[in-house]
């Protein structure tokens, strides 16, 4: 780490091994240049046998320098800089578990080992003002970095770096313009090889384009959504879970909506465990997103109609189940099944095996498959409209399902017909909502009657549930005047 004030953020650059840095007391905001102090930094990058962290723009090293030594990775979102650094203790060839936990994803069960070592020597010039005071500060880095396993004797890799902070913007333009004209160039990040990045930049799609590219872009973003929010699951981030939940959904619904474009095998059997991890976290969430709508249904009843201790044995019992739930979701995402699937999913979705139709035109050719997930959409709904009881109940769930796939089905198409799959995506959406209403209220009810029976059971008072499953019948019913409203209007086309 070079010295600084840690407030401001240094600006970095690559300087050939020859450069001089330049006259820094010259500058206008400068007074005078302090006693240099000269650091020495030692760092070990670890990562798996096939450059798996540099591969997804991650690392992890261990650092030792002025501050002592300790372990340091890439901060994941929503981690501040201590989340992502740990005191070294124990084995000092052994990454801690903990500070890793996050990487799983990518690691996937493989171990990480020593790739590099980086010998740094640094010294750096304080900038002091016309009071004494620190103003900035620049420091010169000479690098060696020599990799594991070279031959003895092997000629190391030599970088050279000037780092430069100012908390001053002024001061900091001037730092900037003063190591750029003495032959500096910005810093850039150091390039992982062989990565292949989930969404980088590609070209424009159009209604020409082979369908096959369409399909491609949407689920490396939503294998890269994956990626980004499994960290927050394990963290145990409740909107972790659903936004992780949703990523596998989409994957699932595009593989199987366009599924004419890609061979059968891998994606079928992909489809079945993007379904298994899917349903293991659907657990935890429909556990969160069942006890707000209870604890809301409660408080918003009339105190005197709250009998008993309610909302304690809602809190009690779905608690309980997502506690349940969510140590299933960690034993889940730490099982070789899971690791296995992540490998080849991964592999899906950089080098996809195409049928013939996927060179198709994107725009018909989507379109075409979008008319297939609104004809089951439309069967089902037609079926349903014999039914009563709970078979009307699960016809419509089944009608949900399909409202969704439809949903992400138009998703993939948007890029390329913007207005018409716009338009398919809104009603799609409309449709799961009122449906979701209609489902949560099934499902509350059936909470409602086994905590009833329960509450029953313990000699307390059945009332406010009875009450609240018969609100719950008029919230469905409503749901259910509202869908048959909505379906009039949804879309006949594409």
């Amino acid at each position: 780490m070079v010295a600084g004030t840690g407030t401001e953020s240094p600006l970095r650059f690559s300087a050939a091994e020859a450069l001089m840095l330049p006259p820094l007391h010259e500058l206008p905001a400068v007074a005078a240049v302090g006693q240099p102090r000269t650091g020495h930094r030692s760092e070990t990058r670890y990562d798996t046998e096939d450059s798996a962290l540099r591969r997804h723009g991650l690392a992890v090293s261990r650092i030792s320098d002025e501050d002592g030594t300790h372990w340091v990775r890439t901060a994941l979102p929503g981690e501040s800089e201590a989340d992502a650094r740990t005191a070294a203790a124990g084995d000092p060839a052994e990454v801690p578990p903990e500070l890793v936990d996050g990487f799983q994803a990518v690691l996937r069960g493989r171990p990480l080992e020593p790739v590099e070592t980086a010998e740094a020597r640094v010294t750096t010039y304080p900038l002091l003002d016309s009071g004494g005071g620190a103003a900035g500060w620049v420091a010169d880095e000479t690098v060696e970095v020599h990799d594991a396993g070279a031959a003895p004797g092997a000629v190391p890799r030599i970088r050279r770096n000037w780092i430069a902070a100012a908390p001053d913007t002024v001061l900091a333009d001037q730092l900037e313009a003063l190591l750029r004209q003495a032959g500096a160039d910005p810093a850039e990040a150091e390039p992982a090889e062989g990565k292949e990045p989930a969404v980088g930049p590609e070209e424009a799609l159009d209604a020409d384009s082979p369908v096959g590219d369409l399909l491609q872009r949407y689920l490396r973003e939503q294998f890269a959504e994956l990626l980004r929010h499994e960290p927050r699951v394990r963290r145990g981030e409740p909107d972790g879970v659903h936004k992780m939940r949703v990523a596998t959904r989409r994957l699932r619904s595009a593989l199987a909506s366009y599924r004419t474009a890609v061979e059968r095998e891998p994606a079928r059997s992909l489809r079945g465990e993007l379904r298994w991890l899917a349903r293991v976290l659907g657990e935890a969430r429909d556990a969160q997103v069942m006890r707000h709508r209870l604890r809301d249904l409660v408080e918003a009843e009339p105190v005197d109609l709250v009998m008993g201790p309610v909302a304690a044995r809602i809190d009690e019992e779905l608690l309980h189940d997502y506690r349940q739930a969510y140590g299933h979701i960690r034993e889940a995402l730490g099982s070789g099944r899971y690791f296995s699937a992540l490998d080849r999913l991964e592999t899906l979705v950089a080098e996809p095996v195409w049928t013939t139709t996927a060179a198709d035109p994107a725009g018909p050719a989507a379109a075409r498959m979008i008319r297939r997930d609104r004809k089951r959409l439309h069967r089902r709904v037609r079926e349903a409209r014999d039914l009563d009881g709970d078979e009307y109940a699960e016809a419509m769930h089944e009608a949900r399902k399909d409202a969704k796939r439809l949903r992400y089905a138009a998703e993939v198409w948007e890029p390329v017909a913007p207005k018409e799959a716009g338009a398919t995506v809104e009603a799609a959406e409309h449709m799961q909502k009122i449906l979701g209403e209609y489902q949560d209220s099934v499902v509350t009810r059936a909470y409602l009657r086994r905590m009833g029976a329960a509450a029953s059971a313990a000699g307390e008072n059945g009332f406010t549930y009875g009450r609240l499953h018969a609100l719950e019948q008029a919230n469905a019913e409503e749901a259910r005047e509202r869908f048959a409203h909505a379906w009039k209007g949804f879309p006949s086309s594409p």
